[in-house]
Order: C-alpha cells, then sequence, then structure tokens
C-alpha cells in the first residue's frame, strides 16, 4: 500500500500539468489527492496489517483500500482504459487471501464507484464528457465475470490445500509412529535379557544387542559385519555354513522355529551351553520386481547362568522348606513340654498337696523325714520342668523380659532372705554388701532377676562346704558408658579349672560329670542364667581357682538414671548362720468362712486335695467334674440368687474346657470372680486364660497357702464392687 500510495503521487506529479494565474503557477489539484487522498487510503491498512495481522477486519479493510487506490489512480490518469487492469490485477492479489467474502467487499466497492462516477462524472472514469449507462454495466459485468473466475479458483485451491494438509498430517503421523515404533523396537532389543543376533541370508551379522555383548564378549562394533560363526566353537562352523548353503538352496527347514541346545564361544575363547531358538523374517521390497531380503533372528539364553539360577531357587525352596520343618518341629516341642508339663505337674499337685497336709499331723521322726524327703523331690522336679520350659522358650527366640521400675537393694534383700535358711542348713554365713552409691530404682525385670540370683548363689551354697558366701553390689556409671548394676556372687567353695569353665554355661553340662552325682542338678541353671542376663542388657563372667572358690560377677542395664536418686549403701545385714534362737513365725492361714466355691476340676486327688483344704479354711466348697456343669451351677446359683463367691476352674476338662466354660459364662453375663487353674507353666498361658474371661490365674502344683490367699483376696475384692 505504501508502494502504490508513493507511485501515485509521483505519477500525478508527471503526467499532471501546473495551474497558471497570470505569470504565477502552483501544483495541480492532482498531486493533492493523490498525496493527500492516497495518504488517508492508505494509512489505516497499513495500522491494521502492524497490529491486527490476519484478522477478518483486517483482510477485508486491505481489500476496500486496494479498489478506492484503484479508483485514485484511474481518476488520476483521466480515467485511461489502461488504469482499469489496476482492478482485475487488485482482484488477483486479493484471490490469495482464499477467502470469496473478501472479493466481494472489493466487488461492492469497485461497482459502486464505477456506478456513480461513470453516471455523474464519466471522464474521471472512461475519459469522455458522456457515456452510456451501459457502459458502466459493462465495467461492472467485467469484474463480476473476474470475481466468479476467482471464486471457483479459490474454492478449488482450498479443496487442493486441504487435501495437502490431510496428507501431509498422514505423512507427518505416519513418520510419528515410524519413530515411535522404531524407538520401541529398539528399547525392546536394548532391554532383552537374553542375547539377539540378526543375521542376513548369508549369516553376515547386522545387529547385536547389548545382552549378546554381555553374553558373547564382543562389542556390537566388532561383530556386525563379521560371519555368525564367529561365536561357534571351530568344530561346529562348518557344520552351520553347510546348513545355510543348504536352505538356500533347498529352502528344506531342520532347525528354524524349533529351539535347541548348542555350544557358544566367547571372545576370550571359553565356551558356554546355550539354548537356540532361530527364526526367519522377509522384509518388504520397496520396489516390484526385485526380491525381498531375507534375515535371521538368532535368541540365544546362557544356559550356565539358568541353571545357576535355577539352583538357586532349588536352594532357596529347600531353604525355605527346611525352615518351616525346623519351626514346626519346635512348636511340636513347645506344645510337648506344655503337654509334659501338664501331665507332670497335675499329679505333682495331688503328691505335694497330701505331703503337706501330712506333714502337718506326722509326729514320728521317720514319717516327717519320709514326708521332707518327697517335698523336697517333688519341687526338685518342678524346679526341673519349670528350667526346661525357660531354656525352651529362650531357644524358640519367645522368652520376654520387661522393662519395670524396681529397687534393686529391695531385690538383694529378698533373694538373701530366701537363701540364707539354705545357708544356715550348712552353717554358711551369708554376707551382704554394698559398694559405694546405688540407684533408688532402675527399669529391669525384677522376677528375672530374682531368678538369676537366686540360681547363682543357690550354687554358690551348694558348692561350698565351709567358709562363707558373699553378693557385693556396686554401680558402674563411667562417663560415656551406659549405666550398669553389678552383683558379684563370692564364695569359698571347691572352684573351677579354666577348661571346665569353658563348659558351664552350655545347656545339660556340668563342669563336671561327677558333680551330678555328688550335688545333683541338670546343667541348666547357668545356660538359662546367661540367656536372662543377656536379656537384660548385660552379660555374666566367672573367675575361679581350685580350692580357694570362685567370684561370678553379673552385669545388667538400669535404663536411664537422669531423674533417679542415688542413695548411700544400706547398713550390711549380720549373717544369722550362728545363731541358735533364731525363731520362726508364720501367719496363720487367712480364714474363708461364709464364701461359697465352686470347684471345677476333673481329677479326683486334685478334686479330695483343693476341696481339703478349703473346707479346712472354711469355705462352702461345691465340686463338679467338667465344664458344662460348673457352667449348669453356676447360673442355677445366680437364678437363685445365691451366686458363689469364686469358681476354681480347671483349663482342662472333659465335655467343655475351662477356656470354653468361662468365654459361655461371660456371654450369659455372669460377673462372678474365675480363677484358672491350670497345669500350664507357659507365660502366654496366664495371657490365655485372661482372655477366656478368668479374673486371675494359678499353676499346678499349687501351694496351699497361696491358693486359700488368692481365694480370700478375689473373693472379698469381687463382694466389695
Amino acid at each position: 500500500m505504501i508502494l502504490q500510495w508513493c507511485a501515485g503521487v509521483v505519477v500525478a506529479s508527471w503526467l499532471s500539468p501546473r495551474t497558471w494565474a497570470g505569470v504565477y503557477s502552483e501544483p495541480h489539484v492532482h498531486v493533492w489527492a493523490a498525496t493527500l487522498l492516497g495518504g488517508l487510503i492508505s494509512f489505516l491498512p497499513v495500522f491494521l496489517a502492524s497490529t491486527c495481522a490476519g484478522t477478518k477486519l483486517t483482510r477485508h479493510v486491505i481489500a476496500i483500500s486496494q479498489m478506492l487506490t484503484s479508483a485514485l489512480l484511474i481518476h488520476l490518469s483521466g480515467g485511461r482504459i489502461e488504469t482499469h487492469f489496476h482492478v482485475f490485477g487488485s482482484l488477483a492479489v486479493l484471490a490469495c487471501y482464499r477467502d470469496w467474502r473478501v472479493l466481494v467487499s472489493a466487488t461492492v466497492v469497485v461497482s459502486a464507484d464505477h456506478f456513480v462516477r461513470g453516471v455523474f462524472y464519466p471522464q474521471t472514469v472512461f475519459g469522455v464528457l458522456s457515456a452510456s449507462p451501459w457502459r458502466v454495466c459493462e465495467h461492472a459485468a467485467w469484474v463480476v465475470f473476474e470475481n466468479a473466475f476467482l471464486t471457483v479458483a479459490i474454492n478449488q485451491s482450498v479443496g487442493e490445500m486441504k487435501a495437502i494438509a490431510r496428507q501431509r498430517a498422514e505423512l507427518e503421523g505416519s513418520h510419528d509412529g515410524l519413530v515411535e515404533s522404531g524407538e520401541r523396537y529398539q528399547a525392546i532389543f536394548g532391554e532383552m535379557v537374553d542375547a539377539v543376533v540378526v543375521t542376513d541370508d548369508f549369516g553376515i551379522v547386522e545387529q547385536f544387542n547389548p545382552a549378546a555383548e554381555k553374553m558373547f564378549g564382543y562389542a556390537a562394533d566388532e561383530a556386525i559385519g563379521q560371519n555368525v560363526s564367529m561365536l561357534m566353537p571351530s568344530q561346529y562352523r562348518e557344520e552351520h555354513d553347510g546348513y545355510m548353503q543348504r536352505y538356500r538352496r533347498t529352502g528344506i527347514r531342520h532347525i528354524l522355529g524349533e529351539g535347541r541346545e548348542a555350544v557358544g564361544k566367547r571372545k576370550n575363547g571359553s565356551t558356554f551351553p546355550i539354548h537356540l531358538t532361530l527364526s526367519e523374517v522377509l522384509l518388504k521390497s520397496s520396489s516390484a520386481g526385485v526380491e525381498r531380503k531375507r534375515l535371521f533372528i538368532g535368541i540365544v539364553r546362557d544356559l550356565s547362568t539358568v541353571k545357576e539360577i535355577a539352583e538357586l531357587k532349588q536352594a532357596k525352596a529347600d531353604l525355605i522348606i527346611a525352615k518351616e520343618a525346623a519351626e514346626a518341629a519346635s512348636r511340636s516341642k513347645s506344645e510337648f513340654l506344655a503337654n509334659m508339663s501338664h501331665e507332670i505337674r497335675t499329679p505333682m499337685t495331688a503328691i505335694l498337696g497330701f505331703t503337706d497336709i501330712l506333714s502337718q499331723t506326722a509326729t514320728k521322726l521317720e514319717d516327717v523325714d519320709a514326708i521332707s524327703t518327697i517335698q523336697k523331690n517333688g519341687k526338685h522336679l518342678i524346679s526341673l520342668i519349670n528350667d526346661i520350659l525357660d531354656l525352651s522358650k529362650i531357644e524358640a527366640g519367645k522368652l520376654e523380659t520387661e522393662c519395670i521400675i524396681c529397687s534393686p537393694v529391695k531385690i538383694v534383700e529378698e533373694v538373701t532372705s530366701l537363701m540364707r535358711v539354705r545357708a544356715t542348713a550348712k552353717g554358711l554365713p551369708l554376707n551382704v554388701r554394698y559398694d559405694g552409691l546405688l540407684p533408688e530404682t532402675i527399669c529391669s525385670d525384677p522376677t528375672r532377676l530374682r531368678q538369676v540370683l537366686t540360681n547363682v548363689l543357690g550354687n554358690a551354697i551348694k558348692f561350698t562346704e565351709s567358709g562363707s558366701v558373699d553378693i557385693v553390689t556396686r554401680l558402674l556409671n563411667e562417663p560415656g558408658m551406659k549405666p550398669q548394676l553389678e552383683f558379684d556372687i563370692i564364695d569359698t567353695g571347691i572352684g573351677i579349672t579354666p577348661e571346665n569353665i569353658q563348659k558351664l554355661f552350655r545347656p545339660f553340662t556340668q563342669a563336671d560329670s561327677s558333680m551330678t552325682r555328688t550335688f545333683g542338678g541338670s546343667g541348666l541353671g547357668l545356660a538359662i542364667c546367661k540367656r536372662l542376663v543377656e536379656g537384660l542388657g548385660g552379660d555374666i563372667s566367672v573367675s575361679s581357682e581350685i580350692g580357694t572358690g570362685s567370684t561370678f560377677s553379673l552385669r545388667i542395664a538400669t535404663g536411664s538414671l537422669a531423674d533417679v536418686q542415688l542413695m548411700e549403701a544400706p547398713i550390711e545385714r549380720p549373717s544369722i548362720s550362728n545363731c541358735d534362737d533364731v525363731q520362726v513365725t508364720s501367719e496363720a492361714s487367712p480364714s474363708l468362712r461364709g464364701i461359697r466355691v465352686l470347684l471345677a476340676e476333673d481329677g479326683f486327688d486334685n478334686q479330695r486335695l483343693i476341696g481339703f483344704v478349703l473346707r479346712k479354711a472354711g469355705a462352702e466348697v461345691a465340686v463338679t467334674e467338667n465344664g458344662q456343669i460348673a457352667y449348669d451351677l453356676a447360673m442355677d446359683a445366680t437364678t437363685d440368687n445365691q451366686p458363689y463367691g469364686i469358681i476354681l476352674m480347671d483349663m482342662q476338662m472333659p465335655v467343655m474346657n475351662g477356656y470354653e466354660t468361662t468365654a459361655k459364662l461371660r456371654e450369659a453375663g455372669y460377673t462372678g470372680p474365675i480363677v484358672a487353674l491350670t497345669a500350664h507353666a507357659m507365660a502366654e498361658e496366664r495371657q490365655k486364660c485372661l482372655d477366656a474371661g478368668c479374673n486371675d490365674y494359678i499353676t499346678k502344683p499349687i501351694e496351699q497357702k497361696k491358693l486359700i490367699a488368692l481365694v480370700k483376696e478375689v473373693a472379698l475384692e469381687a463382694a466389695s464392687v
């Protein structure tokens, strides 16, 4: 538009004469028209083209401005016929927009211009003073004719362009698909675990994937272009080449499409077993009449690796089976020990219970001695059972320790108070010493700590015939170390040789086999103590000298002592071994008068024993031999408003066992106290009884005082609610 404007100004200045007034002259009015009108016509389309290029408004404004420029050019030329071709050329240029609506705008403007000026100012259009109206129509007809021709051409070109665009889109889509397919193929080819070797019709390697590189040791660049026989031992190459020649000549397949075992050769010359699957691919030819290219694809798997993996899997499976068998054996052993514990504890309840009753009435020295022997050996048997159960739980990894706030001084006092009876019986002083400040409380398992101290002190007393037994307690609280309590148990006994010290902490082993005959014992105690002390976060060690004595040192973790007060050592208690006037007092057994007890126990001897003990203490006892009858009696008594004060429930009974009976009573709304009687001493048994609905738990063999105290405590507690 700018160029047309400039050209119009130049043409107007060249063609238009100057106007004269006397001796003065000035530019012709056409020059001013070309300059001003041409500038106005060109300004708007140029502005829109620079700010809103490509919009419909811009295209229509350009079309109108172009037609106005043509009209101005015709006017400036005085209607010369040559300048009319500017209209037709402009329409042809506007057709490049390929929008027939733009041509309509241009046609309306040029037709209106020709009609108005052709009627009123024919000289500016046709160069004559007057013109026929038909001439105006003729000019308009030529414009319309050209527009019709251009419209048809536009529609055809638009269709062709759309077709070209579709073809291009299809080509681009096909290209993208080919690229994606190629990338997918390369990804699969590169990531395959098996080696892939692609050869042509003559056995020349064309492709060699990374797995093949790893398997054969050749880089892809080294293998590609070489004969595939390089991957075979020399004795197989001639056979391979002969097969390829026969196949090309006859087309008879022998191994194509079938897997077979063969031998591969690595770059370093080593051979290995492989599994080879060979297939044939015919590629499509891009030219007619050209024979299609044949490729052979070999998929190779290293059988040595496969066999190793299979062996590893089999070993893993065997290990799992062995582990399951070991766990099953461990469970069977635990169940066996639990059952044996039950079978032994049940009769021991009657044995120890009735001997206890007999001891209260026996007067003859021989009877008292016999009863004492029965009690001592019965308690030893129960202790042995407890040790075996503890060891079983330790080996199964089921022995757990607790962390309870407790007083170490109190635990030492309780243990020494119990063990002084044994020491006194042998005439040995049992001395207790505290070395330095001690924590008022520690976080440990008081039950297990008592068990360890009792066992080690018991051994010290057992193996000491003269001298003394000492227990020394001290706090080890060195900077940078976790605090520990150390217990030294010192005796003046027979001592232990260095060789035998190595055997001390093995299960079922004693330092000297002759000790079993002399001192008794199973050899389990110290093995259990070692595991327990380790469970308490410490260790146990021993130093000894034959004929002088031994020192067992136990260390256990105390837990954090940040907020624990350290106290002065208590006054050492004197030994009572030399006191001849020791008075032993016992509290009178608590009275069970007024308490109604329902005893559910299937063992006749235990029925007699427990019933006798409870009745002697003043209780009213009803006895039944199975859970179903116990359930009926308990519910009937509750219905009659005469409920039992407590039910003693044996957990192993016929018809309905104690677990089922207790659960059924609780489901029926029975709220009275139920105490479990069981010969199972496992810790998990107590929780099992509580989960069934029992209020408390007592193990067989039953201690009379403990039973009476428990019955009174539970019954009175329930009555006060």
